[in-house]
């Protein structure tokens, strides 16, 4: 990674935020371009601590383009993985995962309308029992309701959720590289980051494809009133267990069953190949074990979240 480039993104992130707690922003309503200059700063000074990690030798070995690895991960995962061990990549990876995210948000936020997304959102948080018994809190997010629809609605702050979201993958994917390098070396294998980084970043290409796919044909199929406007946003495939409980009822346990999905388990196939043929030195036990954990704390956060905010899932 270039320093420079990391400078760059966190001077601009920085003068984002500024300018939008001082309101210059043009069309920014709310606080999305302020999260997204922090988001951006974070990104810009993990870019430049990254830029010190060095990338492991070619070996003559030659480079596969990066449409073809766009392509074969689809239908030749291994090869992908084993050429990515020599030649890691993932930034073009990142840009259409975030892309695809960014324009089913907007998608959703028109089939369902900003008005209705937002109301709701307002309505679970007056729900929350933190603000139902304090007239204070209940009177402040009521006074923000109007602010929050305008911030749905604007075109500004949507691209900001955007950036948000494209720094938010990288670093994700920082953390989970992080900790599969780890369990690599923990369990005697041997493992360098960017091989991690791009096995963690090519295993999620397919999956956030597919996804994507999916969800945008389904939220054209369903009628817009069957779709929930919180847990919608998130996916719209019914792919898992969840239909075996009431989310208003069992929250915790309606999150462990949509952790059961065929999705997750792709992901989990993914993350394992790639581990493996990326990897100097990795097993298929140790990439196994590394990808279960990390889906087992996954799950374990998620279910944390339900019962603590039960209100939002329901």
């Amino acid at each position: 990674m270039n320093r420079l480039a990391g400078i760059i993104v966190a001077a601009i992130g920085l003068l984002a935020a500024v300018l939008n707690i001082l309101k210059v922003i043009p069309g920014a309503t709310g606080s999305a371009w302020t999260f997204a200059g922090v988001m951006m700063i974070l990104l810009g000074g993990l870019i430049i601590g990254l830029s010190f990690i060095n990338k492991p030798d070619p070996e003559g070995v030659e480079r596969m383009s990066t449409p073809s690895t766009l392509l074969k991960i689809f239908f030749s995962p291994s090869e992908v993985f084993q050429n990515l061990r020599r030649h890691p990549r993932w930034l073009v990876a990142v840009i259409v995962m975030a892309l695809l995210a960014s324009v089913y948000s907007a998608l959703f936020m028109q089939r369902l309308t900003p008005e209705r997304i937002a109301n709701y959102t307002i309505d679970k948080t007056l729900e929350m029992p933190m603000v139902a018994g304090n007239e204070q809190a209940r009177q402040r997010v009521e006074e923000g309701r109007k602010d929050a629809i305008a911030d749905a609605k604007s075109p500004v702050s949507q691209a900001g959720r955007a950036v948000t979201s494209f720094a938010s993958q990288i670093i994700w994917y920082t953390i989970l590289a992080g900790i599969f390098l780890l369990f690599a070396m923990a369990m005697g294998g041997s493992m360098y980051f960017w091989q991690a980084f791009s096995a963690a970043v090519y295993a999620a290409f397919p999956v956030a494809v597919i996804r994507f796919i999916l969800n945008t044909l389904l939220l054209y199929i369903k009628d817009p009133s069957d779709i929930h406007p919180i847990l919608g946003q998130g996916s719209l495939v019914q792919d898992n267990l969840s239909f075996l409980v009431k989310s208003a009822d069992n929250p915790v346990i309606y999150t462990f069953l949509s952790s059961l999905s065929l999705i997750w388990f792709y992901w989990i196939f993914m993350n394992a190949i790639g581990l493996k043929n990326a990897g100097e030195k990795v097993s298929g036990s140790i990439a196994w074990t590394a990808v279960l954990v990390v889906w087992g704390v996954v799950v374990l956060l998620g279910m944390a979240a339900a019962w603590a905010f039960p209100s939002f899932i329901s």
